[in-house]
């Protein structure tokens, strides 16, 4: 499997000066893939001028290799003004940028579920995102569907369906282990033999409920279990990306290091 990392996730510093301690950071734990997501502070592709030409000239002064992007598309109710900008405005733009930095991923979501959806949302939401990906694919990207709570896409038995639904080839999974114990609360394994055979992608995060929330720890303290996540991949000889999410609540700086020394460790523990 391939150690990734995430643009805000490495180091708290959202400042100009922050780039080069990130991917400093990283490339010091022998990390030189990233995700690229949120770059001081705003969310590509929404970066201003400045921090774009930052992030150009630090990716290749550290040999920084970006895995996808992730625009939060599609992450508003289905009938929202937002989404017809997300269909017609973000989706372009964050192909045109992704280009723009050799990256042929798009990570999507599903959009909002409301309390009372209408008998033939879901379809609605197969046809959007089939449509998004239809676009993709033909300009040589792939796509995946990350799962999150409140969605059409949040526990595991929903983003089977959809990606059932939307069946195309090149439509993969994102495999978010602390978003989908957040929606569901249960042990990861029952979803993962289900959505097995589309995983191209892992986000790793731990967590638990603090007074009725989720909230996001250092690696081991949480109740996602980390290490059985690990050793399932291992043991089906996982080839993607494993995206590490590090940052706790409040993001605070030691937090990759000490969640990265514990990936090792039971990376070490398996002969990896």
């Amino acid at each position: 499997m391939l150690l990734t990392a995430v643009t805000n996730e490495v180091h708290p510093d959202i400042s100009p000066e922050g780039l080069p301690k990130i991917f400093g950071r990283a490339t010091k734990a022998g990390i030189d893939l990233f995700e690229l997501r949120v770059v001081e502070g705003k969310r590509f592709p929404m970066f201003d001028p400045e921090a774009w030409d930052r992030l150009k000239a630090q990716s290749k002064a550290f040999g920084i290799t970006y895995t996808a992007v992730s625009p939060g598309l599609f992450k508003a109710p289905l009938n929202s003004e937002l989404m017809a900008l997300h269909a017609d405005h973000l989706l372009p733009m964050s192909l045109d940028l992704a280009e723009k930095m050799d990256v042929a991923t798009l990570i999507l979501f599903g959009p909002t579920r409301v309390a009372n959806p209408a008998a033939d949302e879901f379809q609605q939401v197969v046809n959007l995102i089939g449509n998004a990906v239809d676009k993709a694919v033909a300009r040589g990207f792939t796509v995946q569907l990350e799962n999150l709570p409140g969605s059409w896409a949040d526990t595991s038995d929903a983003c089977l369906a959809l990606r059932q639904a939307v069946d195309r080839p090149q439509f993969g999974y994102v495999w978010d282990t602390g978003n989908l114990y957040e929606a569901e609360q249960e042990h990861f394994r029952a979803g993962y033999e289900k959505l097995k055979p589309y995983i191209r992608n892992v986000h790793l995060k731990d967590g638990g409920f603090v007074n009725g929330k989720m909230v996001w720890m250092r690696y081991g303290e949480g109740v996602t279990d980390v290490k059985g996540q690990v050793e399932a991949l291992i043991a089906d000889d996982y080839q993607g990306t494993l995206v590490l999410e590090a940052a706790c609540q409040p993001h605070e700086l030691e937090d990759f290091p000490s969640s990265i020394a514990t990936l090792k460790d039971i990376l070490a523990q398996n002969g990896r």
